[in-house]
């Protein structure tokens, strides 16, 4: 486990690049990493609310962003590729016992909606169609 908290006095909007330094709140959040020798990693990230002081700007209230974590995910991009390969790879309860051999905890239900909200790129087939 590892705490994790910004040092930054001031950030920007994410809609309108205002930068601010007023504090809305504070929580925290579990993020799911990758292992590290053979154990399983959480950051309990303590995050930051923040005020958008810009007049003509639709975000009033937004949340402090970290490069490699989505907004509002609960797992790093590294971990999340991963198990996006190992769900792709088999079935997802066959993924599930993979990932848990790996030392990343994740149910099947995980996996297949990492599964179901990955964009697909249709690759042509080099066979034509008939019919």
């Amino acid at each position: 486990m590892l705490t994790v908290q910004s040092t930054l006095s001031s950030v920007s909007c994410p809609k309108c690049n205002k930068i601010t330094s007023k504090i809305h709140s504070r929580y925290a959040r579990i993020i799911q990493d990758l292992p590290v020798s053979g154990q399983p990693v959480e950051l309990h990230l303590l995050s930051r609310k923040w005020f958008c002081d810009k007049a003509d700007c639709s975000v009033r209230i937004f949340t402090e962003r970290y490069e490699g974590i989505s907004a509002n995910g609960r797992r790093t991009f590294r971990a999340e590729e991963l198990l996006r390969k190992i769900a792709f790879s088999t079935s997802c309860l066959a993924a599930e016992k993979v990932a848990h051999a790996a030392h990343i905890p994740v149910s099947h239900d995980t996996l297949l909606a990492i599964v179901r909200r990955t964009e697909l790129n249709p690759e042509v087939s080099p066979f034509p169609r008939f019919g």
